[in-house]
């Protein structure tokens, strides 16, 4: 069983790891912390709230940081909408509310179950950040830090910059350079899992058959986030932040490199940029190099039932 903490800035491919987690049966979510990034921390808190309510999902939700630690915030609501998850209608009025503190939470759920929980990052590294800063022995005490962000290649948000990494270059930069164990779920990786119209068709006839509630906000939540991509980027969305999930499940899915890794802060043209320096055996920063694309998407549909 591995344990996690998630922390999300909830828009639609943080709601389906969402989904995806809470249909692990070899996973146990201690907690998730909703941070700023797709959309505004208040839009992250309540769609986490929401999500995790309506499908059953009996766990703790805490509140993150409200911005970045230096840059003005950016938002994506070209691809997830206004809400930051735009697409579900959620059926249920919300009652439950955050737990409170998400990085004192972090903090002492590492510190008191030393080299047990997985923190697994699927927005701006901001809470990360500030967790590190604030006590630097979870460095070394919490079992492994994944992260979806960065890229060896090209940016997804500028030509260099990936936008969990952009929209806080300065967190990204304290994370990368700490020595905490990183399994970096980078561009590279990610847009080897493009959604397919066969898969969702294959979701869809499942629907019909055997409704699943987690199955219909997938479903719902697709609809938007497929046509908002297609407008925005002509191309069908990547199953970005399911990765760090699927990798907990199930990591012979993934193969990955140990490359030295920086992070620009400086740079014009070059801001946010995850700088390769090059692949070496004693980095602690694993980056995803593949995945089993068919592999991962059989696991997807599995979460969902």
């Amino acid at each position: 069983m591995e344990r996690l903490i998630l922390d999300c800035d909830t828009g639609q491919d943080d709601a389906i790891a969402i989904l995806m987690a809470h249909g692990a049966k070899n996973l146990a979510v201690e907690g998730i912390v909703a941070v700023a990034g797709n959309t505004t921390l208040e839009n992250a808190l309540e769609n986490t709230l929401k999500l995790t309510e309506d499908i059953d999902f009996n766990v703790p939700v805490y509140t993150g940081s409200r911005g970045p630690l230096i840059r003005k915030q950016i938002v994506a609501s070209a691809i997830h909408g206004e809400s930051g998850y735009d697409g579900p209608v959620f059926t249920k009025k919300r009652i439950k509310k955050s737990c409170g503190n998400g990085i004192d939470f972090i903090i002492n759920t590492i510190m008191q179950n030393p080299g047990e929980i997985n923190l697994v990052a699927t927005g701006p590294l901001t809470d990360i950040a500030i967790a590190i800063k604030k006590e630097p022995k979870i460095i070394t005490s919490v079992k492994r830090l994944i992260i979806m962000g960065g890229s060896l290649s090209k940016g997804n948000v500028t030509p260099s910059a990936e936008f969990n990494i952009y929209a806080d270059p300065e967190a990204a930069k304290i994370v990368f350079n700490c020595g905490i164990e990183i399994y970096m779920m980078g561009l590279d990786v990610t847009k080897q899992t493009i959604v397919s119209k066969d898969f969702m068709q294959k979701c869809i006839v499942k629907q019909k058959e055997k409704p699943s509630r987690s199955r219909q906000v997938f479903i719902d939540g697709m609809n938007f986030y497929i046509a908002s991509c297609m407008k925005a980027i002509r191309e069908a969305p990547s199953m970005h932040d399911p990765c760090c999930i699927a990798f907990l499940i199930n990591p012979s899915l993934f193969s990955f490199e140990k490359h030295l890794i920086d992070v620009e802060t400086k740079g014009e043209l070059t801001y946010g940029e995850t700088v390769d320096l090059g692949i070496n055996e004693n980095s602690n920063i694993h980056v995803g190099i593949k995945v089993d694309t068919k592999q991962f998407f059989e696991l997807l549909f599995q979460s969902l039932q």
